[in-house]
């Protein structure tokens, strides 16, 4: 089996590089008192997010990998560009499942969440992703890449295998009986884990070939 990377590593070791140079830049200001205005200042948002995104991500991969050998969970995967070459950004999740492969995005924002919907037959209708009144729609993008590219490296070799996105919130207040976005699934870790129970007919044998190849192709990225 492939090695399944650890969740929010590079989410983590963001966090750590910016605390760290956060408090040279406070000790090299104040040499007698950096200590004691680092104890009493708060991280800035900034900083905390990403420790708050890590933490997201390690709750996902949790609930991913306590579904057994029948899903083979890949986390925290480096993204590969249309030119072949690696990128900075990662993938959280590459869940390969007997339906096929899912690519999950974990996101940690507070607060409501919604899809607002406007349109009728005289105007195109339109969906936006709303979170605690603001238009998150963005977040879509980015999984529209990240499906773009594993698909992409699925059809060199021939393999083919279905690839799905999902947008999976920790921490978010989701609406009841859940929701979509463009074709997207928005779900918590319940509803995650119902996405990726679901049958199909790839065997155990191709589903661990496939495991094998996209972590060759998307290595980890912590």
């Amino acid at each position: 089996m492939p090695t399944p990377g650890r969740a929010g590593a590079s989410a983590q070791r963001e966090h750590d590089r910016r605390v760290a140079a956060r408090e040279a830049r406070v000790r090299a200001r104040h040499p007698r008192l950096g200590g004691l205005i680092l104890a009493l200042s708060d991280e800035p948002a900034s900083t905390r997010v990403w420790q708050q995104g890590a933490r997201g991500e390690r709750a996902v991969a949790e609930a991913v990998d306590a579904l057994g050998p029948d899903v083979v969970g890949l986390h925290d995967r480096r993204l590969r560009r249309p030119d072949g070459r690696l990128s900075t950004p990662n993938i959280d999740h590459l869940v390969v499942t007997p339906a096929g492969v899912w690519v999950v995005d974990a996101k940690t924002h507070t607060g409501r969440l919604e899809v607002r919907r406007a349109g009728d037959f005289l105007r195109p209708r339109t969906e936006r992703l709303v979170i605690r009144g603001r238009d998150q729609s963005r977040l879509l993008d980015g999984l529209a890449t990240q499906v773009a590219a594993v698909t992409a490296e699925l059809e060199r070799v021939g393999a083919d295998v279905p690839v799905r996105g999902a947008l999976c919130f920790v921490g978010t207040e989701l609406p009841w009986g859940g929701e979509t976005v463009a074709g997207v699934p928005l779900v918590g870790r319940r509803g995650l884990t119902r996405l990726l129970r679901r049958p199909g007919d790839m065997a155990v044998e191709e589903r661990a070939a496939v495991a094998a190849y996209l972590a060759e192709r998307f290595p980890t990225a912590g």
